[in-house]
């Protein structure tokens, strides 16, 4: 037992006119360690009950000046004062003064979270539930009276138990100590359910209750703040009523699956019409509410606003929409109704016009229009037809005002607008908000495109913004696709020159020649210009000289120095130069051709020149390929390859050049051409190369086939890319 008596120990106040019975009281509760206050009747009691606040009360039934019961209901309106509901109490108190009273010495056990979410879903909302009204002193009687009568008459009057006289020491420890614990009980109880209302109260989501009628029974003030009705305006009415019209039937067949019990939840996003006008976007999520035995009783849920959300959705659908719709257009022709129809569709707005500025005019004109399909009705045929036959001058109407100030405009109500022409015909049709941006491509206004809708939808600075962006956008398209039919024109007349430049070249190609001597040529460049050029003539009427040039690189920078090659050798205008020693020859084409600071104004050559009676050749080459002699004879001398290690023409001013001679058999042959006929890259990556090809012309020359451009097809067949990577000139000389 113990009997330290603390300063923050429970205190008792004991109201008993008997002496003996307060001494004895005392013992008993010191002993046990509580604190004690006495008291000789009921005007006491309650004068000690204001001033020490007692956490238990023990009052004597009867007592001069004031009875127990009169005291104890006394007692019960002071501690109910700050209650909304003084009934709300009672039942409590009775149920466990009766409880005890049956000695039901169960343990009395509270789960306060799981308390406080019951009293929240089956108390009304903001109604006072018993754990909302102000927390009570119990008050225990004691009575020498044992009938029933005094008994009802104490819990009538609020008391929590009683005990009889004589005072039996043991029931009374009992009854104060599960009374007491009752009371901190609750007390804990009150103050968890105090701590989760508030959090209910801050919360950023709404949470509902409503019934099965759909009606809302309980909301939290995160309802106010969201859809601006206050809950006084909204309790007690069905949900129903705050939803879009346009989704009020998908809300309906959500709602029905819960209470047919298709689904014990859902979740899902609908409009709502706020307060304060226009159109909002919230999620809902929502579960059957049922009684322990699972009857239902409601739905509850959250309710999160996500307008913002939604919005964001919007501009960013809008900006992906029109980045693709461009991408994939050719002109802005084909891209406009396509542009208007995507920026409608994800803004949830029913009208869209592109004007065009007519220059000569100085005026704006529509050039496209485009509408919801289901808003094809005679006003807004009436309004489409307007808008189609109007012009707009600067500063005159929407259009106009966008035009002259190059920005964006929005308009709330375009009805109420005094400069908005079309006001009549749009109020038929009941076109409300409108949008308008320039199409802009850096200071030059374009155009300008307009959006309307049938909503009044206010001013949203970020959706202008990037109504902004997308018309800059927009008029980059513009001046990008009339750059690239620029540049297709001058293409178009670049080709016809190129064309002209290399018909040029390739009517500087010598003729076929016959006789004694026959030449055929196979030429191809890669690109429309090329580096390779050739030439054969008689230099006497013993001697042919026969060359080919490959000047590095391609195109015209490559064909203008093989021309100028070829002209220099053509005219023998090379100075002191004897153009039957071919060493010499290239000897004096590389003092006058220098390779420039690029490095790529150089060439490679073969130089030959044949003496048809002594059927001799004396030949040299500047980093060219060698020359391939094949002969009719079965020796080991039937293909000669005729090539003299050196560098290309142009590289070093004072390289050194040698002949060679080679006598040739009757009905011999000789080929000469480029590396771009052997150089060829194959499927398997590898290059074809001039082994290959060798061997390839000893097989072609053996068949007797006279036809170059065979040759021609066969070797672009092995080609992994079916076309070839480099010029290829090839020459085919039969010396018979």
């Amino acid at each position: 037992m113990n009997t330290t008596i603390q300063k923050d120990s429970p205190l008792i106040l004991v109201a008993d006119d008997d002496r003996f019975t307060r001494a004895l009281l005392r013992q008993i509760l010191e002993q046990d360690g509580y604190r004690v206050q006495e008291v000789g009747d009921g005007e006491q009691c309650i004068a000690a009950y204001l001033k020490e606040r007692p956490d238990m009360v023990l009052l004597d039934a009867m007592m001069p000046v004031m009875d127990g019961f009169t005291c104890c209901t006394q007692l019960q309106s002071l501690s109910a004062k700050n209650s909304s509901n003084t009934n709300s109490r009672q039942p409590l108190a009775y149920a466990l003064g009766r409880n005890y009273a049956n000695g039901n010495d169960d343990v009395l056990e509270v789960n306060s979270y799981e308390a406080t979410r019951q009293t929240l879903e089956i108390a009304p909302p903001h109604a006072s539930s018993p754990l909302e009204d102000a927390i009570r002193t119990p008050v225990l009687m004691i009575t020498g009276l044992n009938d029933q009568l005094s008994v009802d008459r104490a819990f009538a009057a609020g008391a929590v138990d009683y005990v009889t006289k004589p005072i039996h020491p043991p029931i009374l420890r009992q009854r104060l100590r599960r009374l007491l614990e009752a009371s901190w009980a609750e007390q804990a109880l009150r103050e968890s359910e105090k701590k989760y209302r508030s959090v209910v109260d801050n919360l950023k989501e709404v949470i509902f209750q409503m019934d099965t009628v759909r009606r809302l029974t309980f909301i939290n003030p995160a309802w106010t703040e969201i859809t601006g009705f206050s809950l006084q305006e909204s309790l007690g009415k069905r949900f129903l009523d705050f939803i879009h019209p346009s989704d009020r039937q998908f809300h309906e067949q959500q709602f029905q699956s819960l209470i047919e019990c298709q689904q014990n939840e859902c979740r899902y996003q609908i409009r709502y019409l706020p307060k304060t006008g226009g159109v909002a976007h919230m999620e809902v999520y929502a579960s059957r509410l049922c009684t322990d035995e699972g009857t239902l009783i409601g739905l509850s849920g959250t309710l999160n606003d996500i307008t913002e959300r939604k919005r964001r959705e919007q501009h960013l659908n809008t900006e992906h929409a029109t980045t693709r719709i461009l991408a994939e257009s050719v002109t802005l022709r084909e891209a406009t109704p396509k542009l208007l129809q995507a920026i409608c569709s994800s803004l949830g707005w029913e009208f869209g016009e592109l004007w065009s500025v007519d220059s000569e005019a100085n005026v704006l004109r529509c050039v496209e229009t485009w509408n919801l399909p289901s808003l094809i009705e005679t006003s807004l045929q009436e309004f489409q037809t307007v808008t189609e036959e109007i012009t707009f001058a600067s500063e005159v109407g929407l259009p106009g005002c966008v035009w002259a100030s190059g920005k964006p405009i929005w308009v709330s109500n375009v009805i109420e607008e005094n400069n908005f022409v079309r006001a009549e015909v749009a109020a038929k049709v009941g076109l409300h908000s409108a949008l308008a941006f320039p199409i802009l491509a850096g200071d030059e206004r374009l155009g300008v495109m307009s959006f309307f809708s049938r909503q009044i939808q206010q001013l949203d600075t970020d959706l202008l913004k990037v109504m902004g962006a997308i018309g800059s956008q927009i008029g980059q398209f513009v001046k990008r696709k009339q750059a690239e039919e620029e540049l297709h024109r001058q293409n178009v007349i670049l080709q016809s020159e190129l064309n002209q430049a290399a018909d040029y070249v390739r009517s500087l190609l010598p003729s076929r020649i016959s006789g004694t001597v026959t030449i055929e040529e196979q030429f191809m460049p890669s690109l429309q210009l090329g580096g390779d050029v050739f030439d054969y003539q008689w230099l006497d009427e013993e001697h042919l000289v026969v060359y080919l040039l490959d000047v590095a690189g391609h195109g015209v920078k490559s064909a203008l120095l093989s021309v100028s090659v070829l002209n220099v050798l053509r005219s023998q205008s090379l100075p002191n130069t004897n153009f039957y020693q071919p060493s010499a020859v290239l000897a004096a084409l590389n003092q006058v051709f220098r390779m420039g600071e690029t490095g790529d104004d150089y060439f490679t050559i073969w130089y030959g020149v044949y003496h048809r009676t002594k059927r001799q050749l004396i030949y040299s080459c500047g980093g060219h390929p060698p020359a391939i002699l094949l002969s009719e004879a079965s020796t080991a001398t039937s293909v000669q390859r005729l090539g003299i290690p050196s560098i290309p023409i142009g590289m070093l001013p004072d390289a050194d050049f040698q002949d060679s001679f080679c006598e040739v058999q009757p009905g011999s042959t000789l080929y000469l051409f480029s590396d771009g006929v052997y150089e060829v890259p194959q499927p398997d990556g590898k290059l074809w190369g001039l082994n290959a090809f060798v061997k390839f012309l000893t097989e072609y020359n053996k068949s007797n086939a006279n036809n170059l451009n065979q040759v021609l097809h066969q070797i672009k067949a092995l080609s992994a890319n079916q076309e070839l990577d480099d010029d290829f000139s090839l020459l085919q000389i039969n010396l018979s």
